[in-house]
Order: C-alpha cells, then structure tokens, then sequence
C-alpha cells in the first residue's frame, strides 16, 4: 500500500477504538452499535499504518466474518478494511465502523472541556443473520 490507512481515514495511527453498546458519550475511541445483542464491550479495532486488527472482547453473542460464503466464529487477528463482520447481530464492515469513529474522534484530550453542542450520534440498527448456501 502506498499510504498508510489511518491517514487515508484521518485516524490516530495506533489508537484502539472499543465497539460497545453504550459508553461515554463524546469520547474518543467508542463506537456505538444500537442492539441488544451487542456487548458493553463487544469487540476492540486497532488501526496500524497498513493493517486493521478486530479482538473479540468475550462478548456475549460473539464477533463473526463472512469468509468464503460462510460465517466464522473470529476471537482476534487482523482483517481487511472491506472485511464485513457481525457483531451479534449487527452486519457491518470495518469500514463502516471507522467512519463512525472518524466523525466523532476527538483528537485533543481536553476537547470534551470546551463547550460543545448537543448532538445525536448515529446508530446502526441490527440486521437479523442469515445462513448462506
């Protein structure tokens, strides 16, 4: 690869984002997932100059990738940016997910003492799985 990924997505090279059903809000390093069958916390990414590493942070309802037509149980390693995942029941991508953490990464520590706005973070909504053929 040319550039590094966490340039390409304007994210703090080294910098650990946790997925969770609910945190602090306005933190840096949280993504949100809107499910039940999420865990408080589900899963860690870790984004590196070329590389994306997922941990499975012993949730419930698990972390899964759809490789070659099938789902498979993923507790930690590295996967592709466009790699799509489930997280209990939530599809997404690891793309998808880091352009959550992108929007509302605060890069400044003391960012959350300056006046802020109220504002909506979005959510993704479940997505039932399904098994492939």
């Amino acid at each position: 690869m040319s550039s590094s990924l966490s340039k390409e997505w304007g994210l703090t090279e080294g910098q650990t984002y946790i997925i969770s059903r609910k945190g602090p809000v306005l933190l840096d390093g949280y993504i949100y997932l809107d499910s039940p069958t999420v865990s408080i916390p589900h899963a860690a990414l870790k984004i590196t100059k070329e590389r994306v590493h997922l941990r499975d942070l012993n949730s419930t309802n698990g972390t899964y990738i759809v490789d070659k037509n099938a789902l498979v149980r993923f507790d930690e390693g590295y996967v592709k940016p466009n790699q799509p995942i489930i997280l209990g029941e939530v599809n997404c991508t690891i793309q998808g997910l880091i352009a959550i953490a992108g929007v509302y990464y605060a890069p400044e520590n003391d960012a959350l003492d300056q006046e802020t706005e109220e504002i909506e973070l979005p959510i993704l909504k479940p997505v039932k799985k399904t098994e492939t053929d």
